[in-house]
């Protein structure tokens, strides 16, 4: 993801998907700048292959990489795990609806 990216700019391309919820850009604590690295929050779960699907397409001129958030993966592996029910069925998991995108050079380990 380019590091001049703004939110509106990551908002605006992800929509091409479909309706998103949430983005959140991770920014270094002292610098106040982006490290290239993003989290999207879709409405539906159905739309996280549509997004994954926009790899490679460009955002202010820079390919984006966009994979499926570990950190949910977890979660939902979690949930499976722990007997709990609920969520909503999908390829990627009950509740999976973030992604995370990040720069070539700077990969970035989600939370």
């Amino acid at each position: 993801m380019p590091l001049k990216a703004t939110e509106w700019d990551v908002y605006e391309f992800f929509s091409k998907a479909g309706k998103v919820r949430d983005v959140r850009l991770i920014m270094d604590r002292n610098s106040r700048r982006s490290k290239g690295v993003g989290y999207i929050e879709f409405y539906d779960a159905m739309l996280v292959p549509m997004a994954i699907a926009l790899c490679g397409q460009l955002l202010l001129r820079q390919p984006v990489m966009v994979k499926p958030s570990k950190a949910e993966k977890n979660l939902v592996q979690s949930t499976a795990t722990s007997g709990a029910a609920g969520g909503v069925a999908a390829p990627y998991g009950a509740v999976d609806r973030k992604l995370y995108h990040y720069n070539k050079m700077k990969l970035m380990q989600p939370r």
